[in-house]
């Protein structure tokens, strides 16, 4: 066997990979473990800006909540008092057109009252009127029967002239 040891532990190849591996780990570590320190410092001072950036994005979404909310307010105390105005203005314009409404039915009733007295004036003359032609006619013929002829005429003129004194 010792034919076939020629050399021990060194002649065999995995051994030299296995020496190999381990120096090219202690020589790469310290460059890779510096690297892998680096990237994961880089990573974690990335993940900080983003904590911190969020933090800010967060207080300015707060403030612009807050500055919402007051607009919100200021909003429904302004939507408040206009409908307070308008509904102070809607009785105004109701009380005007109920004042306005019976202004224009007194008119009315003013004017249909008016109406009916000149109504009743206008049927009045008539009736006065028609009266007198009928009293006229019947004295005629009341006097054209009791006086006769020609003095019934001569009667018959002169109760004619005097009529008009008599009815006023």
């Amino acid at each position: 066997m010792a034919t076939e040891h020629h050399g021990g532990f060194l002649a065999d190849p995995s051994n030299w990979v296995a020496i190999g591996f381990v120096v090219f780990v202690a020589l790469a570590g310290k460059k890779m473990w510096g690297a892998l320190s680096s990237m994961l410092d880089k990573h974690a001072e990335a993940v900080k800006r983003q904590i911190d950036e969020a933090a800010s994005l967060r207080k300015e979404a707060e403030d612009l909540l807050a500055k919402a909310k007051s607009e919100s307010e200021k909003a429904k105390a302004e939507a408040t008092r206009l409908t307070a105005d308008a509904q102070a203005g809607a009785e105004r314009l109701r009380a005007e057109l109920q004042s306005e409404l019976e202004a224009t039915l007194a008119r009315r009733q003013k004017a249909a009252l008016e109406k009916i007295a000149q109504a009743e004036a206008s049927a009045l003359a008539e009736v006065k009127a028609e009266t007198i032609r009928i009293a006229i006619e019947a004295t005629g013929k009341l006097l054209w029967n009791n006086a006769g002829g020609a003095g019934a005429t001569r009667l018959i003129d002169q109760a004619i002239a005097d009529l008009p004194s008599r009815l006023n």
